[in-house]
């Protein structure tokens, strides 16, 4: 399995001296306002791992010093502010399950992505995905008089990243071959046998997209349908290719750069919907006027899942990067994308995700904070990034550390109060990570601490008792099981299938008590200490008390409450 350990951003975007991001294979939540450097993380990882399919000069434009009179320097993203002699680059270190370690870079100087020699980020080009909420917008833009026009996205955003074989669909399906049509050794127009076999060659490209096509909106319905409406009949997709390749399209030369609007309205892959009332379905072609903002969202997540599970799936290093892809949704419809991503239910068909490193980039620190307590830190790792917009600086990116982290440094600067606060919140997220371990629940009414802790008393106190009257359910009657207690193994009254029913009853019980005095009642001292912590001390800090708060009391309080999230997630 591999893993990318490290993120290296040098002189590019909003980046300017190098910038490391040291993750250690985990996933990376990130926080900041619009402009604060967010996305030039996300089109730096972007950048890199598309490189892996380009040549070293289409590579290199990406790092030229900007000339304004020199077209071929347009595409640089060197940071401006900067000196022209300042390197730029990007790198990722990965490192696989036996700890090698390996530096993929790209700059002007040096590229070593796209080798066939080492194929790991090829691999994990292929793999992956990057989501932002422009690239869900695109899927439903338009005025309210047209339809919706999908080619624009899969050109950009879908085909690019999509595999059949060792091809690349857009690069070696559909661009190289529709580039210009055939020309005889003199520069004219084929025309006769080799056009008719071109054309035809056009047909089986054309029922070849269909055929892409037709297998994601089959992924994309069962995603819709299954995760988003839990099983249920609400609306289905239909993506059609309505305008296809032909000759003549072809004899326009349409990938020249000029030629990219004349394409984009003379290719479409045309979207449809069609909702459910009663007992049939109504259709609706143009999506964007008739349904609403979490809708459109859903259908476009659904499609790009739904390309995403037609590409490689033989490899285990790849990520998946969000930002401010659920930017206009309210926030029960976001928590139910991000349910999905991070498959908090365990689902089976969701494990799928479970493989991903995951990015998740928002402006949002609301549901930065949420998402926050509803993951765990010895997976993930938390990102600031600000940014003085008065001035032209390089983004200040910081690590968000954990309560317990803050509790700590609190500590040390004897600012009691600061640190039980900070302790609160600790306990505060671990009993709600408890509780509701799907999410489901986020948006009911306010919990106390205190009810948190009593109701994790008696969800364990049931969980014990449910336990415990498993392991009585035998077939054996009342009078033979009360034997339990009695030297039944040399009862003449019993036969063999009870004393082996017997035999097993008692050994689960046995078992039970053993795990009870170990580990349950471990969990219920610790949440009585964390009551008691909550009364004498948490409380205080939170309310302004009088009584002091002693700095011994604070250093207990701070083992309990990490004892109390190593138990309770057992």
């Amino acid at each position: 399995m591999k893993r990318i350990k490290e993120i290296k951003i040098k002189n590019f975007k909003a980046f300017q001296e190098e910038e490391t991001f040291t993750i250690n294979g985990k996933n990376i939540l990130a926080y900041g306002n619009n402009g604060a450097g967010k996305s030039s993380l996300f089109w730096a990882l972007y950048t890199i791992l598309q490189s892996s399919t380009k040549s070293n000069l289409d590579i290199q434009k990406y790092f030229k010093d900007f000339d304004e009179g020199n077209t071929e320097t347009h595409q640089s993203l060197k940071n401006v502010f900067l000196p022209a002699e300042e390197e730029s680059y990007i790198k990722i270190t990965s490192f696989d399950s036996a700890a090698v370690e390996t530096i993929h870079t790209i700059s002007h100087n040096t590229i070593n992505t796209n080798l066939g020699t080492d194929t790991a980020v090829q691999e994990l080009n292929l793999a992956s995905d990057f989501i932002n909420y422009k690239l869900l917008h695109n899927f439903y833009r338009g005025s309210h008089k047209q339809e919706v026009n999908l080619w624009p996205v899969f050109e950009r955003d879908i085909f690019p990243l999509l595999t059949d074989g060792t091809q690349n669909w857009l690069k070696d399906i559909i661009k190289k071959e529709t580039k210009n049509v055939p020309k005889t050794p003199t520069g004219k127009t084929v025309s006769g046998s080799k056009k008719t076999a071109y054309i035809q060659f056009l047909t089986d490209l054309n029922a070849k997209i269909d055929g892409l096509l037709s297998e994601i909106e089959i992924n994309a319905n069962l995603f819709i349908k299954d995760h988003f409406y839990k099983g249920k009949d609400v609306f289905k997709i239909k993506i059609t290719f309505a305008k296809k390749f032909n000759f003549d399209l072809i004899k326009n030369k349409i990938w020249q750069e000029n030629r990219s609007f004349f394409r984009q309205e003379r290719l479409r892959i045309k979207l449809e919907v069609e909702v459910k009332e009663g007992v049939s379905w109504k259709k609706i072609s143009r999506v964007q006027s008739f349904l609403n903002e979490a809708q459109l969202t859903r259908i476009a997540i659904g499609i790009r899942i739904g390309a995403l599970r037609t590409r490689v799936q033989g490899t285990d290093f790849k990520l998946l990067v969000l930002d401010d892809m659920l930017i206009s949704l309210d926030m029960s419809n976001r928590m139910d994308i991000v349910r999905i991503i991070l498959n908090k239910e365990n689902k089976p068909s969701l494990e799928y995700f479970d493989t991903f490193q995951k990015i998740i980039l928002t402006h949002d620190k609301a549901f930065f904070d949420l998402i926050r307590r509803n993951t765990d830190d010895d997976k993930w790792m938390y990102y600031k990034f600000s940014k003085d917009q008065t001035k032209n600086l390089s983004p200040k990116v910081t690590l968000d550390k954990s309560h317990l982290q803050k509790a700590k440094e609190y500590l040390k600067e004897d600012e009691h109060g600061n640190c039980g606060l900070e302790l609160r919140k600790e306990a505060e997220k671990i009993l709600s990570q408890v509780l509701d371990p799907t999410m489901m629940h986020l948006d009911k009414e306010f919990i106390s601490l205190t009810d948190k802790i009593n109701t994790a008393y008696r969800m364990i106190l049931a969980n014990e008792f449910k336990s415990f009257k498993d392991v009585y359910k035998s077939n054996l009657e009342p009078i033979k099981l009360a034997k339990i207690k009695e030297d039944f193994e040399s009862d003449p009254t019993l036969s063999p299938a009870e004393k082996g029913s017997l035999l097993n009853t008692r050994n689960q019980l046995f078992n039970n008590l053993i795990r009870v005095k170990k580990d349950e009642t471990a969990k219920l001292d610790l949440l009585n200490q964390t009551k008691d912590i909550l009364d004498r001390i948490l409380n205080g800090a939170a309310h302004g008390g009088y009584n002091p708060i002693y700095r011994a009391e604070l250093v207990q309080a701070i083992e309990t409450i990490k004892e109390l999230k190593v138990h309770l997630n057992e």
